[in-house]
């Protein structure tokens, strides 16, 4: 079975009357990876940018800034990539000290200060913490049996909902209503991995699924850094680890940061926007 995977991405911004742009960040390149290779990348924008250019963000995230001159009343991106991305088996890692494969534990030293725009805000919403404690004296305390515990259990016992635009939901609301896209589901899966203590994060980008009525789209998931064995990604939309049908784009503590375009225009006219995604 061949390892290479192909992802087609169109986005359309389409507005009622001519604006100015401003400069774009471009989340369209695929993140430094073990387990993923870029083959080819095509990048096609219109109107042609006076300007584009390459970015290694504080994050570690590879970036464009396209910058336009004159008025537009579309822009159109459309990325062609090819990605090589072989077999792995996603839980072959060992936690290192041994003492953090247990539930509490300290990031030690230096990994402490590096990771605390991961460990979320000093104070968690209670309802989310008691439901996190509960799951871990369910997996007796374990680091990994947790995460894989509540992986499944957002998968589970939340539904799943497309919606194409808009920042996460509140986690809380998610946790309450029982219900939302794979973005709103990361972001409670990451709230509920910091509240036990884990450094997690945001994660942007695509992946495959066996669903014969799955769109394809921009996806979401969660990376919890374990010590010893880095970043590990958990995807509670599918209920498993990640694995070679996941291409990760952008990672971030803060959600919006990886967005496939950020920027803005100048003028009064409303914009609508149109995507397309193809992944073979």
């Amino acid at each position: 079975m061949s390892s290479a995977l192909f992802i087609y991405h169109r986005l359309l911004y389409q507005y009622e009357a001519p604006v100015l742009l401003g400069p774009q960040r471009l989340n369209l390149w695929p993140r430094l990876s073990l387990h993923q290779r870029l083959i080819g990348h095509q990048l096609k924008i219109s109107p042609e940018p006076s300007g584009l250019y390459s970015e290694l963000d504080a994050e570690g995230n590879p970036s464009h800034w396209a910058y336009f001159n004159g008025p537009a009343d579309q822009l159109e991106i459309v990325l062609e990539m090819t990605v090589d991305c072989p077999p792995f088996d996603p839980h072959y890692f060992i936690i290192y000290p041994f003492e953090a494969a247990q539930l509490p534990f300290t990031y030690s030293g230096l990994l402490e200060q590096l990771l605390e725009i991961y460990k979320g805000p000093p104070f968690f919403e209670p309802a989310i913490t008691e439901w996190a404690s509960n799951l871990l004296s369910e997996a007796a305390g374990q680091t990994v049996a947790f995460l894989t515990l509540l992986c499944q259990r957002i998968h589970e016992g939340f539904t799943y909902t497309l919606r194409e635009e808009g920042p996460p939901h509140d986690p809380l609301d998610t946790f309450l209503n029982r219900r939302g896209s794979c973005r709103d589901l990361s972001t409670l899966m990451v709230a509920a991995c910091q509240s036990v203590g884990l450094a997690a994060r945001f994660v942007s980008g695509y992946a495959w699924t066996d669903r014969e009525d799955a769109k394809n789209e921009l996806h979401a998931w969660v990376e919890v850094y374990l010590p010893g064995a880095g970043w590990r990604g958990f995807d509670p939309t599918q209920g498993s680890a990640v694995s070679r049908r996941h291409v990760a784009v952008a990672a971030s503590a803060y959600p919006e940061r990886t967005a496939p375009v950020l920027g803005s225009y100048i003028g009064s006219a409303a914009s609508t926007l149109k995507t397309e995604v193809i992944l073979r």
